[in-house]
């Protein structure tokens, strides 16, 4: 797969440079005075070391620039072996020329120290101007930047694909749940005009708030935990109205920061599932308990409702199966949902990280 380069340089073109400087000058400058300090125990020669190396590096930084860009990524990034070691033979031979120019002009430029420039002319004598085993180890050095570069960029761009690909998720999510909260809205109005209720007129009010905060609120990645409870409060207060006692509902609130950030309409599948398929086709008594309670380092929901002794068979509807979709994409391995369904009771115990 061919890696697609950045039109305009990014962090790892920097890293590149940063590398050349530090291969080209800084580890031959430290290595010369070194050897000076240590080897022929004289320090006066710093000065024409830094200069001298200044020079060659210099002049190997557009050769070994050439065998990064053009050989090792044109070739063997791209697993064309046999280019790569034609183009690699050709390399060494071109290189050796090259460092020929390099040291006659070193030896015969009149502005060196005359050691620099003896030792330059005692190299240009050579045939050979190089160790194989030197500038194989420079050359992998060089390969092995290449190879952490393509990792690197290979690795943002499947972050990238990723993190599309987990908004795309969540968007699809987001607009099948909107549907279906209009759909449950719309039966709680039916069922209340059947009613002939007094309290028409303020539940239809309070449904139109509940759908404004679900068209234009939950359009932003979060909302405030404020604004999801005071959505849920409303909801709770809708099913209040539709089913008056026996029913017993109870909704609690325990210790929760109102300005923490929720990702919006997290919550309310949950609390849909448990009125739909717990007390909607309860005709004795019932019971739905909403508890929300947040620590410093978790946010927790706990549900309980009762179950009809005659209920259709249901299965799980879009909402919930949607909701669990949405906690894997934003809570993955992060999140803890432990249900317990039995023939009486239905208990939903959701926990997520608040750090």
């Amino acid at each position: 797969m061919k890696l697609a380069k950045p039109a305009n340089p990014d962090k790892y073109f920097y890293a590149e440079i940063a590398f050349f400087v530090v291969f080209c000058w800084l580890f031959p400058i430290l290595t010369d005075i070194e050897y000076n300090l240590y080897e022929r125990h004289h320090a006066g020669l710093f000065v024409n070391v830094i200069g001298i190396r200044i020079v060659y590096g210099i002049s190997e930084l557009p050769a070994f620039w050439v065998f990064y860009r053009w050989i090792v990524w044109r070739y063997l990034l791209q697993r064309q072996w046999l280019h790569f070691t034609g183009a690699y033979i050709l390399f060494l031979g071109a290189y050796n020329f090259y460092l020929t120019g390099v040291y006659y002009f070193v030896g015969h430029a009149g502005f060196f120290p005359e050691n620099i420039a003896s030792d330059a002319r005692r190299y240009n004598g050579q045939i050979m101007h190089f160790s194989i085993i030197y500038m194989f180890s420079q050359c992998l050095c060089i390969t092995a930047l290449a190879y952490f570069i393509r990792s690197a960029r290979q690795d943002k761009e499947l972050r990238q694909l990723q993190e599309q690909r987990y908004r795309a998720e969540l968007k699809y999510l987001k607009t099948q749940l909107h549907p279906h909260f209009f759909f449950n809205t719309l039966n709680n109005i039916y069922a209340l005009a059947l009613k002939q209720s007094a309290d028409t007129a303020p539940m239809i009010a309070r449904l139109s708030a509940m759908m404004r905060y679900i068209l234009y609120e939950t359009e932003q990645p979060k909302v405030t935990l404020e604004n999801e409870i005071g959505f849920l409060t409303d909801y709770v207060a809708v099913w209040r109205w539709r089913r008056p006692d026996p029913i017993t509902i109870i909704f609690e609130v325990q210790g929760v920061d109102e300005q923490y950030l929720i990702e919006p309409l997290l919550l309310l599948p949950f609390v849909e599932n448990a009125f739909k398929h717990g007390i909607e086709e309860e005709t004795g008594e019932g019971f739905v308990r909403l508890i929300i309670c947040m620590t410093e380092n978790e946010l927790s929901m706990e549900i309980s409702n009762s179950k009809p002794c005659i209920r259709k068979d249901r299965t799980a509807g879009i909402g919930l199966s949607n909701a669990v979709q949405r906690l894997e994409l934003l809570y993955p391995g992060r999140y803890n949902l432990d249900i317990t369904d039995d023939e009486k009771l239905y208990q939903l115990n959701l926990t997520l990280p608040t750090a």
